[in-house]
């Protein structure tokens, strides 16, 4: 025995080299594919949408903001008033949100993002905010609070994709966001 390993010494460790290169090539790739996962999740926009009411800032109406540690990037959003599909006046959604509930357009301020928008991390915008304190418009606020509170009146899908790509749903009546293959 001591012979054979004499004699094919090189041999035995040319061949133990090699499978401990192929072994650490393997745990690398492996390692790999565990980072393109984790930066995949790490970097997941994370929306949410929901109705402030905030005197002291003079702040009402629907928001939405993403909470997520990567930016969103708008695919498509879909809005829905008494359970009938709503479409965009003058390209904006919300507008066609606001007279579908037959609200007073002049009372709010409507934003809302579009397709192929993005939401920076952390950024929060205004979908149908009430404007100023026009008493008029005390009606109005409170339909607009009301259609907020109850998913049957009012609710939004948001479609987003993340920075790789990955794509998510988020539903407002829900409040989730789900992931899409």
């Amino acid at each position: 025995m001591a012979a054979f390993f004499r004699e094919y010494r090189d041999t035995l460790l040319a061949f133990t080299g090699i499978i401990i290169a192929l072994l650490s090539l393997w745990f690398t790739w492996s390692q790999r594919q565990e980072q393109i996962k984790h930066n995949h999740i790490s970097v997941e926009p994370r929306m949410n949408a929901y109705f402030s009411n905030d005197g002291r800032v003079n702040k009402s109406g629907i928001y939405i903001i993403n909470n997520g540690m990567g930016t969103a990037f708008v695919s498509a959003i879909s809005v829905t008033v008494n359970g009938k599909k709503v479409e965009p006046v003058a390209g904006n959604i919300f507008v066609g949100a606001v007279q579908a509930l037959g609200l007073d357009i002049q009372c709010f301020v409507i934003g809302g993002p579009r397709p192929n928008d993005s939401f920076k991390v952390g950024e929060e915008i205004f979908l149908i905010e009430a404007r100023g304190t026009d008493e008029r418009c005390s009606g109005d606020s409170l339909i607009l609070r009301s259609a907020a509170l109850d998913s049957a009146r009012l609710d939004f899908v948001l479609d987003i994709e993340s920075i790789y790509g990955d794509r998510f749903r988020y539903v407002y009546s829900q409040n989730k966001q789900i992931k899409r293959d």
